[in-house]
């Protein structure tokens, strides 16, 4: 699963152009939060349903990250793949999208410097 989550990482990070437009909104201690926010959640679907709500207020997480997706749709499908690659294990599923966050934290954090 790590080589997995390390995959969705490099995908997303890779969108330079998002990336370079959004250095104030989206920035590391933002992602890091949600990683902590993983490891506190009691299910998925509550997660699911916060990552839901910053999108719709906005504050970069609304921005188109590619043609036809905002940036929260992006990590919603993500971490809906990663619920279903878990086999719908709420344990296994937040453990791993908290290490999706951390790893996104590191990358962000690489990208911001």
């Amino acid at each position: 699963m790590k080589g997995l989550l390390l995959k969705y990482v490099d995908e997303i990070g890779s969108n330079t152009e998002f990336w370079d437009n959004e250095k104030k909104e989206l920035g590391s201690s933002n992602i890091r939060n949600l990683a902590i926010m993983a490891n506190n959640a009691e299910c998925y679907k509550e997660l699911r349903l916060f990552i839901q709500y910053k999108t719709a207020k906005g504050n970069g997480w609304d921005k188109d990250f590619n043609r036809d997706e905002r940036f929260g749709d992006v990590i919603l499908r993500y971490m809906d793949d990663i619920y279903e690659r878990c086999d719908r294990d709420e344990n296994e599923t937040l453990k791993n999208i908290s290490k999706f966050f951390g790893y996104l934290y590191w990358k962000r954090s690489a990208l911001e410097k």
